[in-house]
């Protein structure tokens, strides 16, 4: 606080000169060798995808963070001109988002996956539930970390209706609208029988939506009615999901490394990161992006619960946090 007390006393003194493009000007995506094989002209590009999936951009005065979906289009833009780059590893460690994210991702992975014609392994941290396994199943192969948390394969959409509240306080919302549903799901009142039929609907689409993107990635090792008797919304550990057949091995980043070179037919390969801020990438587990203490984005989708929105997410692990 004293810091910030002697900025803000040298700036009104116009002492300082502060560049107030600071959040916008973040400069390109630059490659940096975190794992170097001195004779390795080869290279395995590693890109993290990290925390609620959401399509939100943040810019403040002091930090800027892409989009999920804009900081993987850039990052596979790279990999896809680069000939060396010769497979690719994502390294998943986020709960799900919304559905629209989720699939946007997916989609542009699968995308990458045509035109470049190289291995995608997918590699699991912490956490790799709901958008986070929908974003694998474009992946040609899933390694999980030993102690990684995933699956939770299904939609979530939750309604907080604040009617009885407002009564007590003494406020009445009233809408007007142009059709019976117009403000279905609405928090300031009750969702009648018919509108959650409506909604449910909307929702078992999702779902199977989903279900046919798992089935499609683990062709030749789940079928589809396997999938769906797997697709309740539960977690597995890494070790039961390696038994359901919804992970192909258990292990750590090295291991995802080895089997992106085999698969890649390479005898040497170097692992590179692409980054805004690529002095501050020191190793593989450097961070690529600054993250808060509290995740901006995290608190923006605990907010968005309070409405009626459609998640392929873990949504307890919001809660926990």
């Amino acid at each position: 606080m004293k810091k910030l007390a002697v900025l803000l006393a040298a700036l009104l003194s116009g002492c300082v000169s502060v560049d107030l493009t600071l959040g916008a000007g973040r400069g390109t995506y630059t490659e940096k060798v975190v794992d170097p094989d001195a004779d390795a002209k080869s290279k395995i590009a590693l890109i993290d995808v990290e925390g609620v999936l959401t399509s939100d951009q943040e810019d403040s005065l002091f930090q800027s963070s892409d989009s999920h979906v804009v900081a993987l289009v850039e990052k596979l833009k790279i990999a896809e001109a680069d000939p060396d780059v010769k497979a690719v590893i994502l390294r998943i460690d986020s709960p799900g988002g919304d559905v629209t994210t989720s699939d946007i991702l997916y989609n542009e992975l699968l995308a990458f996956k045509g035109r470049k014609k190289v291995p995608v392994i997918a590699v699991f941290m912490g956490v790799a539930a709901s958008g986070g396994y929908y974003l694998a199943s474009a992946c040609d192969e899933i390694v999980a970390h030993p102690t990684t948390v995933t699956g939770s394969i299904g939609v979530i959409a939750m309604h907080v209706s604040l009617s009885g509240l407002l009564e007590k306080i003494g406020v009445k919302v009233e809408a007007l609208k142009s059709g019976a549903n117009k403000d279905i799901g609405s928090p300031f009142r009750n969702m009648t029988d018919d509108e959650k039929k409506l909604l449910q609907a909307l929702i078992d689409q999702f779902y199977g939506r989903f279900v046919g993107v798992v089935a499609e990635g683990r062709k030749g090792r789940l079928t589809e009615a396997q999938v769906r008797s797997l697709a309740d919304g539960r977690v597995f550990t890494a070790q039961q999901a390696l038994e359901a057949k919804l992970v192909d091995r258990i292990g750590y980043l090295a291991d995802a490394v080895e089997l992106a070179r085999s698969r890649a037919k390479e005898e040497k390969v170097k692992l590179v990161m692409y980054s805004r801020r690529p002095r501050k990438l020191e190793n593989a587990y450097s961070a690529t992006t600054t993250t808060p203490a509290f995740a901006a984005g995290d608190l923006a989708q605990a907010r968005r619960l309070i409405g009626f929105h459609c998640y392929y997410l873990w949504e307890p692990y919001l809660l926990g946090k």
